[in-house]
């Protein structure tokens, strides 16, 4: 039976996987991670959630709004101890503290300053017959030439005479007004301790999330209710690509089924495809090669696509039941992606539940604008590494096509890791935070602006209702823009040792769904002798199927062709399969 409901997610179910912990530390080391996820998933009720590989998006979503909330606390106490005094009448005070910031900033940016390397040195040694006499030259350019050699000196110069200014002026109002001088140093502690007070509560945080048994709230927000049902639904709503009249000519040397964009949101990037799919006629098995056609082919399909469905999902998950030390974790559901252009012009493609009827007309109809895939999920590391295979399957003009797409998600950054490794969680690890907020409390200065994104991220929050997807608006299309775990995976090309493991269990996947599609076209009555030639040329495929560093150069092919000029195309990660011929 079909199972059109998607199972909860691990972090929902029970103990958070490794990488939802990860995603959660992300919002608080990561400021820019941290904003995507407010601007694209807390705020955007007009786009739909990207579906969830290995990972709960609700508590990310909570942790998102924790971490604004105490970095604007921060720049709230240097805007207002600014602000505060100046509307009090203590101008004076006011100033201090500015000029006080000031010599912060300038701190600040004479360091980045310093820590810019000098203009690269060619490596190669001077003969040592001429090595005094080249110095000797270099003081006397550095003498007639001083502006280029010295940018560097002459800029620190300015941030020197600067900050001796404003120590001078501070200086200068303390003295003429003392009780502001001293109002001024009580606003100056103030901003220290909030300053160290944030820095530890963030690392206290980052020890929770290390830790806790459970990240989901216990009471859901609307906006985390309508997030954690979209990032389970069977359907993916996906965007189409701009038509590219503007553009040059499509490149023909690129051999894909789906295109630069991968239409799989959240699944991870493209690596692995069969290209063209695999098309077997449905004829009955016979001794007569040399028979009609019509003779020897199924008039009436023997079996409906669905039932093929049913048998390859049963056959994946005997997998997941084998012995602890030899199971594959393997994850078997069914994954209907739509175009929002699509969903634009009808709303009944993306129901609100999909149930066992809808899965079966989908699967069964030829051409649906339901794209029905049976995808099988297989994490890895606590879901660091998700590799997810998908198959799509059609039943039409006598004919079976079936087609494959493989996607990876890897490791996320290291700062999103760091928490775990040694000497960064614990109570030592809350003190060192505490004053390493104190060293980068100068770039927080610059970026106290950002009290008003904030404001009109909350603003948007409060007005906006939870969900603008169910309903039709008119020209917003609602499908999924990004994926938050996708935008912190590591690149497949990047990926090492992991990557023959990922392979492996991939490979896996396609033999053990080759041959079960082997037996169910055989119980089926229907002649495999070609479908298990194209299987063994899949199988044995390698590196044209799953290699990323393919350069087919000067090639020609065909009858009285020629080589017109050089082309150095990489095949990159959706890199030509024939679907089993080559």
């Amino acid at each position: 039976m079909i199972t059109s409901h998607a199972p909860l997610a691990e972090a929902a179910a029970g103990e958070p996987t490794a990488v939802t912990r990860h995603l959660c530390t992300g919002v608080y080391v990561d400021e820019q991670f941290r904003d995507l996820v407010i601007d694209e998933v807390c705020t955007a009720p007009y786009r739909r959630v990207a579906p969830s590989y290995g990972f709960d998006i609700v508590p990310v979503m909570r942790h998102a709004w924790r971490a604004a909330a105490l970095s604007a606390l921060l720049r709230v106490t240097v805007v207002g101890a600014v602000i505060t005094p100046a509307f009090s009448g203590a101008l004076p005070t006011t100033l201090l503290i500015i000029c006080g910031l000031a010599l912060f900033w300038l701190l600040r940016l004479a360091t980045l300053l310093r820590g810019v390397e000098r203009e690269p040195r060619s490596r190669r040694r001077p003969k040592r017959r001429g090595l005094g006499a080249a110095r000797g030259h270099r003081r006397l350019l550095r003498l007639l030439f001083p502006r280029r050699y010295s940018e560097k000196a002459r800029a620190l110069r300015r941030i020197g005479r600067a900050a001796l200014s404003l120590t001078l002026a501070g200086l200068a109002i303390a003295l003429a007004q003392p009780d502001d001088a001293r109002t001024a140093l009580y606003l100056t502690a103030g901003i220290t301790l909030m300053c160290l007070g944030v820095g530890a509560a963030r690392q206290l945080i980052l020890n929770r999330i290390l830790r806790a048994s459970t990240l989901r709230p216990r009471r859901l927000s609307g906006r985390q209710r309508v997030a954690d049902v979209q990032q389970r639904h069977v359907c993916a709503v996906y965007r189409r690509p701009r038509h590219g009249e503007d553009e040059g000519e499509d490149d023909f040397t690129t051999f894909t089924l789906f295109g630069d964009e991968s239409p799989f949101i959240g699944a991870g990037e493209l690596v692995y495809q069969w290209n063209p799919p695999m098309s077997i006629k449905l004829l009955r098995p016979s001794d007569d090669d040399k028979a009609p056609l019509h003779e020897r082919e199924h008039p009436i399909p023997p079996f409906q696509p669905h039932e093929l469905v049913e048998y390859l999902r049963e056959s994946v998950q005997l997998l997941d039941t084998d012995s602890q030390d030899v199971r594959l974790h393997a994850q078997v559901r069914d994954r209907v992606y739509l175009a929002e252009t699509d969903v634009a012009v009808d709303r009944s493609l993306l129901p609100q539940e999909f149930g066992d009827a809808d899965l079966r007309m989908a699967i069964n109809t030829p051409g649906s604008k339901q794209h029905h895939f049976l995808e099988v999920t297989m994490p890895a590391e606590g879901s660091e590494f998700v590799a997810t295979v998908l198959l799509h399957i059609s039943l039409q003009g006598r004919t079976l096509s079936i087609s494959t797409a493989a996607c990876v998600l890897a490791h996320t950054p290291r700062s999103f890791q760091r928490t775990e490794e040694f000497g960064h969680h614990g109570a030592v690890a809350v003190i060192w935070a505490a004053f390493r907020e104190l060293t980068t409390f100068p770039s927080e200065i610059l970026h106290s602006w950002r009290i008003v994104r904030y404001l009109y991220a909350l603003g948007k929050a409060a007005i906006l209702p939870r969900d603008l997807t169910s309903t039709p608006i008119r020209n917003v299309l609602i499908g999924s823009r990004v994926s938050i775990r996708e935008r912190s995976s590591q690149a497949w090309s990047k990926i090492q040792l992991e990557k023959t493991d990922i392979l492996g269990r991939m490979k896996t996947i396609e033999q053990r769904l080759l041959q079960a599609a082997s037996d169910f076209l055989r119980a089926k009555g229907v002649d495999i002798s070609e479908f298990n030639d194209r299987a063994l040329k899949i199988i044995n495929s390698g590196i044209f199927n799953f290699g990323d560093n393919n350069n087919f150069n000067n090639n020609a092919v065909g009858d009285a062709a020629q080589v017109g000029a050089s082309a150095n195309q990489s095949a990159g990660p959706n890199n030509p399969s024939g679907g089993g011929s080559q």
